[in-house]
């Protein structure tokens, strides 16, 4: 590729998933991470936004591809807040939250029984830590508290500092912890991911074709759910597109069958799909 190709490893991969796409668009699955994938990382998470020609072209994408689904950490409502899109489905807090296409929202039994300790986690985090003097943001997402660090002036120490005062405390209260691109992420100890919402997803419709796209760690479980789906019929083909920059994790790379440069090149890529489609 050239330098500075918003492209930067795949691009034949990509343009095979294009062709193929264009030859079955209503067999053909779209799943989307939110941050650092279609909206660029923001200081704090109220700050980020998706591009208003990136909101056009998934709007364009959703009438004609067989599913559209946005897969995020954010609380469900806030991610349609996001994207809020006729006909496309949504996962949230990593999959503890599902809404299929028109239908309800659906929040994962299990997780109720730890509403409260994770609740108990939030006020804890807020009374221990010095927020605003540290640089630190607290999410709390019902089900899930994401304790951002991104602002911190020390992100070494502030990180110690968050697993001392909040990760510790979390994991003798029973619950998980998860970490990302400057943050960490509290929730309840069960097996479910972005990688099962999008397989039962997939495995509801008739799909033939699935690409899935994402930034951070917790977009491997998609990655590879999709490319497990896939793997089970011969007919089917996946493709795993990670938005990559310095912060990128390595598994997260290694799991993509195409990187690109952060959200510009994952709207790149996107536009393709939809010119192959017919969409724009």
């Amino acid at each position: 590729m050239q330098a500075g190709s918003p492209i930067v490893s795949g691009a034949d991969a990509l343009e095979a998933f294009a062709r193929a796409a264009a030859e079955r668009p209503q067999a053909t699955a779209l799943l989307c991470d939110i941050d650092g994938t279609v909206s660029p990382i923001a200081p704090t998470p109220a700050e980020a936004r998706v591009p208003a020609a990136f909101r056009d072209l998934l709007a364009a994408l959703v009438p004609r591809l067989g599913l559209v689904a946005f897969v995020t950490g954010r609380a469900l409502e806030d991610g349609r807040r996001m994207i809020p899109l006729d006909g496309a489905a949504y996962v949230g807090t990593h999959g503890l939250e599902t809404m299929a296409v028109d239908g309800p929202l659906v929040v994962e039994p299990l997780a109720e029984r730890y509403v409260a300790a994770v609740h108990e986690t939030a006020q804890a985090a807020a009374r221990d830590l010095d927020c605003e003097a540290l640089g630190v943001v607290l999410e709390d997402k019902r089900t899930v508290l994401a304790v951002h660090y991104r602002l911190a002036e020390d992100p070494a120490a502030t990180r110690r500092r968050i697993l001392e005062r909040v990760v510790a405390p979390a994991r003798r209260r029973g619950l998980a912890v998860a970490t990302g691109h400057f943050a960490f992420e509290v929730r309840p100890p069960l097996p479910f991911t972005k990688g099962t919402a999008v397989r039962r997803l997939l495995d509801a419709g008739g799909h033939l074709a699935a690409m899935s796209c994402g930034d951070d760690l917790t977009d491997v479980a998609m990655f590879t759910a999709v490319r497990d789906w896939g793997e089970r019929d011969a007919r089917r083909l996946t493709l795993a597109l990670a938005a990559v920059t310095g912060e990128t994790p390595r598994p997260v790379v290694e799991a993509a069958d195409v990187t690109v440069r952060a959200t510009p090149g994952v709207y790149r890529a996107l536009r393709r799909l939809a010119e192959a489609v017919g969409a724009v």
